[in-house]
């Protein structure tokens, strides 16, 4: 196992919040983003990780210690269109490249050979030292070699500035029967198994350091061959006499597309929004790049709604006149 797709769903339900909807829906739009990316011609990679330590060691600056992880899929009986490539797709070496020239540790992780009867679900009772959290499948760190080669890295290495995890507590282990394996998309087997691999990237490591872990929705490669970190989120526009119909982003996104942004090279990242109508229809793919969403978004930060771990969020408005048509932006990336 998962010997099925509905076994690999079920390890993503534990994986993913339960407080409320949040996580579902935006992986359904990213879903929805990337199909619409492929209609057009426009070339993406998967996204990935961007993990820093859960606190100091040796004196070191947690948040400068950063590790980027990009997940490769590996193949399930029941997914025979995945197969695991030894060379790198133009859309992985993009993305390898960019996050290297930001000082960022990059790795790609494949998954050493498994057999799927390996397979079990963590235990349902997040932070119990009774719970158990198996990591049936060994996954191995990948960077780009001097002739282009992919090379193993040692996890102790890698993690060095990483504290190691004591015991269960801060693990998450969340509901089953959330999500029904009979409806689109979750009927793709392709779709579950990248989506398994990515979150058992994070799940691997984290069952063995103190991690601080922040998504990365995709990266899209433009015409010019540069990659753009997306940050999607899917939206119904509000309305201020200030600066008429607005679109939030959350201080959390906010910070971490400035970090793409803060260097020399000229690099920028993407704010992709699905907007829907209030009763949650589809309207339009709209797009802003980060340097233009810094001088056209409000500095005055407001309360924003409930996270996906429960807590209160804090954004920033953007006018929705600042974002393009995602058709239009998309060529001149």
């Amino acid at each position: 196992m998962p010997s099925t797709p509905s076994l690999a769903i079920n390890f993503l339900e534990t994986q993913w919040s339960s407080i409320n909807n949040n996580k579902l829906k935006g992986i359904l739009a990213e879903v929805r983003l990337k199909d619409y990316l492929s209609a057009n011609g426009t070339y993406y990679g998967q996204g990935g990780w961007i993990i820093v330590p859960g606190k100091p060691v040796g004196g070191n600056i947690p948040t400068k210690s950063k590790v980027c992880l990009l997940p490769r899929t590996s193949r399930f009986s029941w997914n025979t269109a995945a197969s695991l490539s030894t060379l790198l797709s133009p859309a992985e070496i993009s993305a390898y490249a960019y996050f290297r020239q930001l000082g960022i540790q990059t790795f790609f992780v494949e998954s050493t050979p498994f057999t799927e009867a390996q397979f079990s679900l963590p235990t349902p009772s997040a932070g119990s030292r009774r719970a158990i959290y198996p990591k049936p499948y060994a996954l191995e760190l990948k960077q780009v070699g001097p002739t282009g080669q992919l090379t193993t890295a040692g996890a102790s290495a890698v993690f060095s500035n990483f504290p190691h995890r004591a015991g269960n507590s801060g693990l998450r282990c969340n509901s089953l029967g959330r999500i029904d394996p009979t409806i689109s998309p979750w009927t793709n087997p392709s779709i579950i198994s990248d989506l398994f691999w990515f979150e058992y990237t994070r799940y691997y490591y984290q069952c063995d350091y103190l991690i601080s872990n922040n998504d990365l929705d995709m990266y899209v490669i433009g015409t010019s061959g540069s990659a753009y970190p997306v940050e999607l989120k899917s939206k119904t526009a509000a309305s201020s006499p200030t600066l008429g119909a607005w679109f939030g982003i959350d201080m959390g996104p906010f910070a971490k597309l400035a970090f793409f942004t803060a260097n020399g090279m000229n690099t920028d990242a993407l704010y992709i929004v699905e907007e829907v109508d209030s009763s949650g229809q589809f309207v339009d793919w709209l797009g802003i790049r980060y340097t233009e969403l810094v001088k056209t978004c409000s500095w005055v930060g407001q309360g924003g709604g409930t996270g996906m771990m429960g807590g209160a969020s804090s954004t920033y408005k953007v006018p929705k006149a600042a974002f393009s048509s995602l058709a239009g932006l998309l060529p001149t990336l």
